[in-house]
């Protein structure tokens, strides 16, 4: 049996010899994880329940979803609409948390199969299918559906000390205080790193560091080619969140160090900045203000940034979503609020998510995205938006203006042992402002249908 000190000899031998946090620390993670969960059960006395929290803490969940999609396009040369994407895929997931032994060491796992029931959606060369992002593909672009395949996604050590002081490292996740965030499908994508937590005053002063990531459709680092094909050291944030009252606050810096994009030779090291503040001012009403810039000389030339302002009411079981958004960049680069430029590389922490087809990321674009909701209070629920962009510099991106309508039709199951699940409808149609000198129209449709079922095994 692995003892801890085994485990503590190991880890010094790798230490050693230079090894970590490189390949190794990943080794070892997966080794612990593995080692400290008969190591809890075995030397946990039946009389103590402290130590009995690493077992009666512990939950192990299971999620099942189906997703079906038709995304259509006109961004031809005759500017036809055709099926761009078109397919079933699923995501068969188990995620074990454990709770803390001795109140202070835990272990968290979780992986998940994903491939497509059926699959029309556009082919390259190769008879790869376009990337859907829920079953796994070959690279940022094709070969979707080749599996199914069996993803880890969280491998994780985690540890707390009372209320002071957590923290986790392996594979892992962000939880989003500072400026990196998780890039998200139905599971979240992977870093390999760690995450320190210190709570103080009531705030949370956090500090992320990884020096890999995976998209959640992909399977390794390595399947990020061609125009995706960027090269980093490291990338790490440090955030601190807090409240007073009804007023809250989140700000965030980070910076990935030694970044080499595709199409230059030359490196550089963005930073990113965050600042979101929430305010209540009353129980309905709730007002929001976020911006995320990063100083990237590269690819904005020096500062790009996303800024927003967001009013969130609700009346019974009516609720107003109105969310108001600027981008701006130096040399006129669409805006992504992220340290890494590069799409499914990380994430940031941005706040703003209207799914409805466009980024409304357009460097000059001004946007503005309404949302009425209305829960029916029996499982059944509603949504409608409208969102409008304009002031992009239209020579450059081939629009002058964009506008989109969505809506979802959903249903909970409310009581039984599939409590919980989701069947929703959900759908967008998004139309372009094309220039005169257009070669191609920029319109899109979006028709999703999904299920989700989870369930709790203990």
């Amino acid at each position: 049996m692995v003892t801890d000190l085994k485990i503590k000899k190991i880890m010094r031998n790798h230490m050693k010899n230079g090894l970590l946090p490189q390949k190794s620390l990943l080794a070892v993670v997966i080794m612990s994880t593995l080692a400290l969960s008969p190591l809890a059960i075995a030397q946990t006395p039946t009389n103590t329940s402290i130590n009995n929290q690493f077992i009666n803490n512990s939950s192990l969940n299971i999620k099942l979803i189906s997703d079906t999609r038709v995304r259509s396009r006109n961004d031809n040369s005759a500017f036809d609409a055709y099926g761009r994407l078109n397919y079933s895929a699923y995501n068969a997931i188990i995620d074990f948390n454990s709770g803390y032994y001795d109140n202070f060491i835990g272990v968290d796992v979780a992986g998940y199969l994903a491939g497509d029931v059926y699959n029309n959606s556009i082919q390259n060369d190769n008879n790869e299918y376009l990337s859907n992002e829920i079953s796994l593909s070959h690279n940022q672009d094709w070969g979707a559906g080749n599996g199914p395949h069996l993803k880890l996604y969280t491998a994780a050590v985690k540890f707390k000390y009372h209320d002071l002081f957590s923290g986790k490292i392996g594979l892992i996740q962000s939880t989003g205080n500072g400026t990196i965030g998780n890039v998200w499908s139905f599971v979240p994508g992977t870093y390999r790193g760690l995450e320190l937590n210190a709570h103080i005053d009531g705030g949370k002063l956090t500090y992320f560091w990884a020096d890999k990531y995976t998209a959640p459709w992909l399977l390794s680092e390595d399947d990020y080619v061609g125009w995706a094909n960027t090269q980093w050291n490291y990338i790490h944030s440090l955030g601190y969140e807090n409240s007073f009252g009804d007023f809250s606050y989140n700000l965030g810096i980070g910076q990935a160090m030694d970044v080499r994009y595709s199409d230059t030779t030359r490196s550089v090291n963005p930073t990113s900045y965050k600042i979101y503040t929430r305010y209540q001012l009353n129980p309905n009403i709730q007002l929001a203000a976020d911006f995320y810039g990063v100083n990237d000389k590269i690819k904005y030339n020096g500062l790009g940034y996303m800024s927003g302002l967001s009013l969130n009411m609700n009346h019974g079981q009516w609720s107003w979503l109105s969310q108001l958004r600027y981008a701006n960049s130096n040399n006129g680069t669409e805006i992504v609020p992220r340290t890494i430029y590069t799409y499914a590389m990380n994430n940031g922490s941005w706040s703003q998510f209207w799914d409805a087809l466009s980024d409304w990321n357009q460097s000059g674009e001004v946007s503005l995205y309404n949302r009425l909701s209305f829960n029916a209070g029996n499982g059944w629920n509603y949504y409608m938006g409208l969102g409008y962009g304009s002031g992009m510099d239209s020579a450059k991106v081939g629009y002058n203006s964009e506008a989109a309508i969505n809506g979802t039709v959903g249903y909970t199951l409310q009581q039984g042992t599939l409590k919980g699940s989701v069947v929703q409808l959900h759908s967008t149609w998004l139309t372009r402002d094309e220039i005169k000198s257009a070669t191609a129209g920029r319109d899109e449709t979006d028709v999703r249908l999904q299920v989700i079922i989870p369930y709790s095994v203990f």
